[in-house]
């Protein structure tokens, strides 16, 4: 009999908990914020992006989670913290929250349907998230919707520092483009100076040759001048010889 009622008790906590599970799984999320780093999982798990948003994680002390909602039935939930290297983390005593008198950690202020739900963990800086250059790095923000209608998120906002923008190549500055000038102006003065040198040289050495070719042609003509004179002179002795050898006859 003690038996019977064990498996009875286990019997009807099983079926209990079969109940709760859809009635879990079918509060559900909208995400209307047209955020990027916005995501809804499993239908009442949204999910805040850190490390995907504009601003540095290891700077966010806050999440603020704008949304609309019936709150005829009351409505609550849970919030995590999530990341690889601090893995999923999570405080049902200090991160559960709800609607006004529904005795929770964190109250979510608002009426008429309109609320604002504000997540302040502070600051937990590279040493909890981690750092960009990490393997599989991740920094999350979660917040579940545990009973109530369903909610639209409308918007999300962060307290955190921006992320630092990333550096930009710079076009090459004037003083740079005036040395690369300068370079080149020099480099074809020095080629077209190279080249005028060369071209004197030529010219010097054509003169040269010139100069030495008109020397030998004078030194020539000179030769043929004293030779052609001492042949007259010759002539002239021989004639005068030849005048005494006849006088001498006579």
């Amino acid at each position: 009999m003690k038996i019977s009622k064990i498996f009875a008790g286990m019997s009807a906590l099983a079926i209990a908990a079969t109940m709760a599970i859809p009635a879990f799984a079918d509060t559900t999320f909208t995400n209307d914020t047209g955020l990027d780093y916005i995501e809804v999982k499993e239908g009442n798990q949204l999910y805040v992006d850190l490390a995907a948003s504009p601003y540095d994680p290891a700077t966010v002390s806050a999440v603020k989670i704008s949304f609309s909602i019936d709150d005829s039935d009351g409505f609550g939930g849970g919030l995590m913290l999530n990341s690889n290297k601090s893995g999923w983390d999570q405080n049902d005593t200090d991160w559960s929250w709800g609607n006004e008198g529904a005795e929770k950690a964190i109250t979510a202020e608002g009426s008429d349907g309109a609320y604002t739900l504000t997540f302040d963990f502070g600051a937990k800086g590279e040493e909890y998230w981690g750092a960009p250059t990490d393997e599989k790095y991740f920094a999350q923000v979660v917040c579940q919707l545990w009973w109530g209608k369903d909610a639209s998120i409308t918007g999300i906002e962060i307290t955190g520092e921006e992320k630092a923008a990333a550096p930009e190549s710079q076009p090459e500055s004037k003083a740079d483009e005036s040395s690369s000038n300068s370079s080149e102006s020099k480099a074809a003065e020095s080629s077209s100076k190279a080249a005028e040198t060369a071209s004197s040289k030529a010219a010097v050495n054509n003169n040269t040759t010139t100069t030495a070719s008109s020397a030998a042609a004078a030194s020539d003509n000179t030769n043929q001048a004293t030779g052609a004179t001492a042949g007259l002179a010759l002539a002239g002795l021989a004639l005068a010889g030849a005048v005494a050898v006849v006088s001498k006859r006579k």
